[in-house]
């Protein structure tokens, strides 16, 4: 995210009572205009709207003989994998979908939200759609029927306070317009056509207020680009004119915000869990332009794109967790847009993790199960009983938010190891004071941890009553007062104590990739810079054996650099003279370390002073200090090794 938009006044997001990373990002509002043009620039080449009519549904991602041809597989159970698939989406439709309670207006506690009210409404309108297509009961129509009429009589759909609620409840509404299309009364198909034009269309051109999500770098441009397309090629030929400039205006303002997200190579700056949000209402949007306009116009074709999803595999460590950096929950979540990366790749590898978790019966629980009957569209194309495990034990990305991840042999064993290392700025959406923070795994256990986020609901407004706001970047702003976004807390070093730098950017130098070493190099220059002339730290895991992280730090000419080196870890510390022994169960591991200055043993408490901070029970800090005096150079080498 530019730093110009963490400067302004920003409507906070909802978080639901599991702390979840998958839930929306930060819109943030700022005077002005959105840029948007009277008359939209027709994408060159023209699109081809003429297939939109009355006679042709479905036609989002699925037509009727795609769906004919789905229904014929799975009742054949040709493919095991597909069959569980299906199942597993007709096992929420008929556990969640089907909720007999009536879908009502309701804020959320902040008076801010329906998310949850649009995400419920998403879930139930499109699994009971998909689950009426493949089995023709009409108990499924009814209540898709029932529950399109309901949050069409809503009064609004939250535009003004929370946009990101039109852009799912415009899903729902399209997913369930188009795929019931013919079998839906005359009446409901005209109430929800007025309400996708007056809830969402007119609300996204209506400039009495500020709809940043069109400049946005972040999910929420996706996520409200993504619902938007999907209403208006749904219900194109109801409000063409308004409909083109939906489409039109997401063509223009989504390009810069892949080139931004994703570019050079596919890392996505706010972290694993909104890339499951936010990469899946792209690849939505992307599919359903490709299935009713034969083309996305070049958007999927945004450098980096293309190699997002091998990103997002790399970014689960052992025991179902991820390298969860920036505003992210530790527990791995479903990534259901590697579906369509893998369909559209040829790349049926991609879906390694995925099998895995549908196997064991993650799917139906998935932070975004909500839309699972879109990757049929994918799985459909698919051999799913041939998914073989990634052979390269490396994955690095530079842009934004660099990051390099290991994995030296997908088992997920005990003998599996997994590092995951970052670089990046605090400044950057949902930015935490991580960088140069690493996570590893070994022998079954986590050793260096992330705390992850902390649930914005209550912090939000506890923090604005103290007269602070959780969404200010600013380098004296009270977000880095919350323990677990502070670089003091994270497995990185701090300097004399300070806060690291909000714009000082990480760099990827170097990866090393060789048979006896995986790992990387990065430079902490800037995130110090006010207090150090220069930092350099490399990690690395050595002979498939050690992790040994070497840091170099040179003072400054005015003044001393007291290092602080961190490592946030779940396991019981014992300090004894020449090493930190840490316990995990049965496992152990030493952590010892060694410098041209003498660093001493130190442990700190995971325990903060600040009542609105979240508890963090059952963790530790260890690490060391050492003094480096003015104008001197110092390196320092720490290794955890197996007992």
């Amino acid at each position: 995210m530019k730093t110009i938009l963490f400067k302004t006044i920003i409507i906070a997001f909802f978080v639901g009572t599991a702390v979840s990373c998958s839930d929306e990002d930060e819109n943030r509002f700022r005077p002005g205009s959105t840029h948007e043009k009277p008359n939209p620039t027709e994408p060159e080449g023209g699109l081809n709207y003429s297939k939109l009519t009355a006679d042709n549904h479905p036609r989002l991602l699925m037509n009727a003989e795609a769906f004919t041809a789905l229904k014929a597989k799975v009742d054949a159970n040709a493919s095991a994998n597909l069959t569980l698939l299906h199942n597993t989406i007709m096992g929420v439709c008929n556990s969640k979908g089907m909720n007999a309670t009536a879908l009502t207006y309701k804020l959320d506690a902040s008076n801010k939200r329906i998310l949850d009210v649009s995400r419920d409404a998403l879930l139930r309108i499109f699994t009971c759609a998909y689950a009426y297509r493949m089995t023709g009961d009409a108990k499924y129509l009814t209540k898709a029927e029932t529950d399109i009429n309901a949050v069409c009589n809503f009064p609004d759909w939250n535009s003004k306070r929370h946009f990101l609620d039109v852009g799912e409840m415009a899903t729902a509404v399209a997913f369930g317009y188009d795929w019931l299309y013919n079998e839906l009364s005359a009446s409901t198909r005209t109430k929800a056509a007025n309400a996708l034009l007056k809830f969402a269309f007119q609300q996204a051109q209506n400039k009495n207020w500020n709809l940043n999500f069109y400049e946005a770098t972040n999910n929420w441009n996706q996520v409200c680009n993504g619902g938007l397309v999907c209403a208006a090629l749904a219900s194109y030929e109801n409000n063409p004119s308004e409909a083109k400039d939906m489409i039109e205006k997401a063509l223009e303002s989504n390009k810069p915000a892949l080139e931004v997200m994703y570019s050079p190579d596919g890392n996505y700056p706010e972290g694993s869990g909104y890339w499951c949000y936010g990469t899946l209402y792209q690849v939505l949007m992307l599919a359903a332009l490709n299935s009713t306009l034969g083309t996305d116009n070049g958007l999927s074709d945004t450098p980096g794109f293309s190699k997002t999803a091998e990103y997002m595999l790399y970014m689960t460590g052992l025991n179902s967790k991820f390298f969860n950096y920036s505003d992210c929950a530790p527990s791995s979540t479903a990534a259901l847009a590697s579906w369509w990366f893998a369909d559209k790749y040829s790349n049926p590898s991609l879906l390694y993790n995925e099998l895995k978790m549908l196997k064991n019966g993650e799917y139906a629980s998935c932070a975004e199960n909500r839309l699972l009957p879109m990757i049929m569209a994918f799985a459909n194309n698919l051999n799913l009983d041939a998914i073989s495990a990634p052979s390269n034990k490396l994955w690095s990305g530079k842009g934004e938010t660099p990051v390099v991840m290991v994995h030296t042999d997908w088992t997920y064993t005990d003998t599996d190891k997994y590092l995951g290392i970052k670089g990046g700025k605090a400044g950057s959406s949902h930015g935490h004071m991580d960088a140069g923070s690493f996570v590893y795994d070994a022998y079954g256990v986590r050793w260096s941890m992330d705390f992850g986020l902390q649930s914005y609901t209550t912090l939000e407004s506890v923090l604005a009553g103290l007269g602070g706001n959780l969404w200010d970047m600013g380098q004296n702003s009270m977000r880095w007062d919350v323990f677990r976004l502070n670089n003091l807390n994270h497995s990185t070093i701090s300097i004399n104590d300070a806060r690291h730098r909000v714009d000082g950017a990480a760099t990827l130098t170097t990866t090393i990739n060789t048979a006896t070493e995986l790992g990387a190099t990065f430079d902490l220059t800037e995130v110090v810079s006010d207090q150090a002339a220069s930092a350099t730290r490399t990690v690395k895991i050595v002979n498939d054996k050690d992790l040994v992280v070497m840091d170099e730090i040179k003072a400054r000419t005015d003044k001393s650099a007291k290092v602080r080196w961190c490592m946030v870890t779940p396991a019981v510390p014992t300090v004894e003279s020449n090493r930190i022994v840490l316990t995990n169960g049965s496992k152990v591991m030493y952590l010892t370390a060694s410098g041209t200055v003498k660093p001493t043993y130190k442990t700190w408490s995971t325990t903060s002073e600040n009542s609105y901070d979240q508890a963090n029970p059952g963790t530790y800090m260890v690490g060391f200090e050492a003094t480096v005096t003015a104008n001197q150079t110092a390196t320092f080498t720490t290794t955890l090794s197996p007992k």
